[in-house]
């Protein structure tokens, strides 16, 4: 394995921040493992669904942090902006896990933790992306897009969740229930790195 070769992703728009991944044998862009392509599925829908009996959410949100956790983890090469996220992925994590168990409210607090989780999403989809580029272009142009509007639908849900705009409420869940669903359908797409190494052969 080749330990001394980096390469260094040039920070764009819908491109992975900037950072050094280390090469250990395989090509760039066909690096999305299948056990974190399965925790990454997982991780979108306790992040993104809701299903509740009373007030109990049987799809938390920290659950979903804990599987973006693990899709990191499971690389068997991490990036550095994914290697920073993983501290992020824990604090967001135990923040859910509090209010999932005691619920609260807090402006200051809930500002914070949207500016982490639109940061954690947003930087997470994108190296996601990032991986997927070279040899499978249109998923990773197509998660790129939905990540813009995933963070721009948290954004517009948190600051008018105080006031009661049924239309606009509604609108907004719509729109998110799409743009979950489009993410779903693109990274269930996504082929592994077992297969995409055996289709290149």
């Amino acid at each position: 394995m080749c330990w001394q070769k980096r390469v260094r992703y040039k920070a764009k728009i819908c491109e992975p921040e900037a950072g050094n991944l280390w090469r250990s044998g395989w090509k760039r862009g066909i690096d999305m493992e299948r056990a974190s392509l399965k925790y990454l599925k997982w991780g979108m829908v306790f992040a993104f669904l809701n299903i509740h009996i009373g007030t109990l959410n049987l799809l938390p949100d920290f659950a979903g942090m804990l599987l973006f956790y693990a899709s990191i983890r499971s690389h068997a090469r991490q990036t550095q902006p994914e290697q920073r996220l993983r501290p992020l992925l824990l604090v967001l994590a135990a923040d859910y896990f509090l209010h999932w168990i005691w619920p609260f409210e807090n402006g200051l607090e809930g500002l914070l933790m949207l500016v982490i989780s639109i940061y954690t999403i947003y930087v997470l989809l994108g190296e996601v992306a990032g991986r997927i580029k070279e040899h499978q272009p249109d998923s990773a142009k197509r998660i790129c897009f939905l990540r813009g509007w995933a963070i721009l639908l948290q954004m517009a849900a948190f600051f008018l969740s105080p006031y009661e705009y049924g239309t606009v409420d509604g609108v907004i869940g719509t729109a998110m229930v799409m743009m979950w669903i489009g993410l779903m359908v693109v990274i269930s797409g996504i082929s592994p790195e077992d297969i995409m190494e055996t289709n290149l052969r």
